[in-house]
């Protein structure tokens, strides 16, 4: 396996890039400063699942190891790719701790083998697609800075190669109650890192879910942990590519992620609920997912706040779409028992509207002074 000597001595012995790539993670390499010792840095672990993305993983891969992070653990599980992706595998070899070729169901399934294999502190995945930032994991190591902080989240730069001119970045920001940061924000994968044991312990990734398994695991996490061991970072860790072959861009990741807060709301004593997300959401039905994880009686209580906020949030999206067929009956769900004071006063306007709309009376909405905020 790779040694960990000087920058210099490392780029002469690494694999050379393609013709005409220079820049990272081509011809540049991070690390100058880490000293010998890897006893000094926690281990990261990353895996990188692979399925034909010949056209991108070598960036991928040569934003892992030009990181020249002395205490890394890299692996990469292929599920049987038919392109030139064997090719480049072949070429870093010696430079990947675990490569894996074998038929897999999917992303979840290489994940979790992966997983099996890691022996890291701090853990998490990359697609094959997607590439890391210079120094992504010097900054990582340095922001595990406590035992009490269970993940690192970073801002990721997203780019689009369909429509060029699309850039932007993206952090994840969490709100001032779980339950909101339950039901309103999503992870941000790639650039969020977890302290192995923490993420293990949370079980598998679920592998009937094709495209938001990180968000399944995600909410099991806020359950359990909460929010008070997450550190945000404004450093940009990973870019995100978005392309015609993705995932991203060919996907159902909206009826996958209705299925699991269905769920939950089944599972956590909210028929109304979960009536009202079946009815939104067509594709969605009591028999096809099952959110799996055990809620003891606080994190019940906790996973009704999330859907009641969350069907809050329905409802003023419906009317302020204008989209008012099922407004009235989207408002009737929720119990605003579970609401903060805050999403109570936005819930009585809405309740008042819902009234008005059942009975015919919306022309009288003009004298409905009090605007709907725009953040609550």
């Amino acid at each position: 396996m790779h040694s960990k000597n000087s920058s210099q001595d490392f780029i002469n012995r690494f694999p050379p890039p393609p013709e005409g790539k220079s820049g990272w993670p081509w011809t540049q390499i991070t690390g100058k400063e880490f000293r010998k010792s890897s006893e000094l840095y926690p281990k990261i672990s990353v895996i990188t699942p692979s399925f034909n993305q010949g056209e991108y993983i070598e960036q991928t891969i040569r934003s892992v190891l030009l990181q020249n992070y002395p205490n890394l653990e890299y692996i990469v599980i292929d599920g049987g790719s038919t392109d030139n992706t064997p090719e480049i595998l072949k070429k870093y070899e010696n430079w990947i701790d675990r490569i894996v070729i074998e038929k897999d169901s999917g992303q979840s399934d290489a994940v979790n083998k992966g997983i099996k294999m890691c022996s890291g502190e701090i853990f998490n995945w990359i697609n094959s697609d997607d590439y890391y930032e210079p120094e992504c994991f010097k900054n990582i190591a340095e922001e595990f800075n406590s035992r009490n902080i269970y993940s690192v989240s970073g801002a990721y730069r997203f780019f689009s190669e369909v429509n060029g001119d699309r850039e932007k970045i993206i952090c994840m920001k969490l709100r001032d109650y779980i339950e909101e940061t339950i039901a309103d924000v999503p992870i941000n994968q790639i650039s969020t890192f977890f302290r192995l044991k923490i993420f293990k312990s949370l079980g598998k990734l679920d592998e009937r879910l094709e495209f938001v398994m990180d968000q399944d695991i995600w909410k099991k996490y806020l359950f359990r942990y909460g929010q008070d061991n997450i550190k945000i970072t404004g450093k940009v860790f990973a870019n995100f590519r978005y392309h015609p072959l993705s995932k991203t861009y060919n996907n159902e990741f909206k009826t996958e992620y209705m299925r699991i807060y269905h769920s939950i709301a089944r599972k956590n004593g909210m028929p109304e609920i979960a009536d009202v997300l079946r009815k939104i959401y067509t594709k969605i039905s009591d028999k096809n997912f099952e959110f799996d994880f055990s809620f003891n009686e606080s994190e019940v209580i906790t996973a009704r706040k999330a859907l009641n906020y969350y069907i809050l949030l329905e409802a003023k999206k419906s009317i302020t779409e204008n989209n008012t067929d099922m407004f009235p009956e989207i408002v009737t769900a929720i119990n605003p028992a579970y609401l903060s004071e805050k999403s109570r006063a936005v819930y009585k306007i809405l309740k008042l509207k819902s009234k008005l709309y059942k009975y015919n009376l919306d022309f009288l909405l003009k004298y409905v002074k009090k605007p709907l905020p725009k953040k609550f």
